[in-house]
């Protein structure tokens, strides 16, 4: 059966800067607290979580009962596309953002 990610969970120690590094670059977070907050994107949750150790990070997934289209992922090196540019959070994940376009994969 395909499965369907349907949330990535950040458990972490630099919660309040990392929510503070996403605010910064303009993701409107619509649902937190003193010790979560979440970030929605399309059909994918992004929750961050207090916690005392350092990043640990946690895949939910959801098994879908009707076959689905594969999903054909391709990653690139963003040095080499225009229009892409990348950072770290305050627990040194990279982010890469796009600038322009959504038709980049």
């Amino acid at each position: 059966m395909p499965t369907e990610l349907k949330a990535v969970v950040f458990r972490t120690s630099k919660l309040k800067e990392t929510k503070n590094f996403f605010v910064e670059l303009g993701i409107a977070i619509k649902e937190s607290s003193v010790t979560h907050f979440v970030i929605h994107s399309k059909r994918i949750r992004l929750l961050f979580v207090e916690s005392d150790n350092d990043l640990e990070v946690e895949l939910y997934l959801s098994k879908s009962l009707s076959p689905s289209r594969e999903n054909n992922l391709t990653l690139h090196s963003n040095a080499k596309i225009p229009g892409l540019s990348s950072c770290k959070d305050p627990n040194g994940i990279q982010i890469i953002i796009t600038e322009g376009s959504d038709n980049i994969k």
